[in-house]
């Protein structure tokens, strides 16, 4: 299964942390870091997006700005917990509410975890509402966020096919 994947290295993993940390950089600047040329970068850019390993999106931080200096905007995770055999439909009710930002399977059987992200605390609790009027859900939990300690958008970093070797063996 490694072997589907392009062969990766030191600087392909450099060239995608370059753009996890800003993918607005220039190929030039990243080149002029790395100590390469534009060429090269732009190449690498290329094999890894067709390869699949890399995909450039924009990205808004909803952490921004969800702290007691700027009122008027709320972060709330909402968990539920779904009856037997109705995933599916509170997946579609929690998807078009309008203020999920994110929606996640959790590792836990028959439940979900929705962001939401909301101008205030009664929009809160008319959401928290919503959620409980939607057929299937038999638990729900909300929590508000009060300050972001730390937050990165820039999740995965990408692995050599030396690290998914390593991985194997340990395995």
């Amino acid at each position: 299964m490694i072997d589907q994947f392009p062969q990766t290295d030191e600087l392909d993993r450099q060239i995608a942390e370059a753009l996890a940390d800003d993918a607005r950089l220039s190929f030039r600047k990243i080149a002029a870091d790395l100590g390469v040329t534009e060429g090269t970068v732009r190449g690498r850019v290329k094999r890894l997006q067709t390869a699949g390993l890399l995909k450039l999106v924009p990205i808004v931080d909803i952490a921004r700005g969800l702290d007691a200096t700027n009122a008027g905007q709320h972060m709330m995770f909402v968990t539920v917990k779904c009856a037997s055999g109705k995933l599916d439909a509170v997946r579609e009710g929690l998807l078009a509410l309008p203020e999920v930002r994110a929606l996640y399977d959790a590792n836990a059987a028959l439940r979900l975890i929705a962001i939401c992200v909301l101008p205030s605390l009664e929009d809160a609790a008319a959401v928290t509402n919503r959620v409980l009027a939607l057929e299937g859900i038999r638990e729900a939990e909300t929590e508000l966020v009060l300050q972001t300690v730390k937050y990165n958008a820039a999740i995965g970093p990408i692995a050599t096919v030396e690290d998914l070797r390593g991985m194997d063996a340990s395995a």
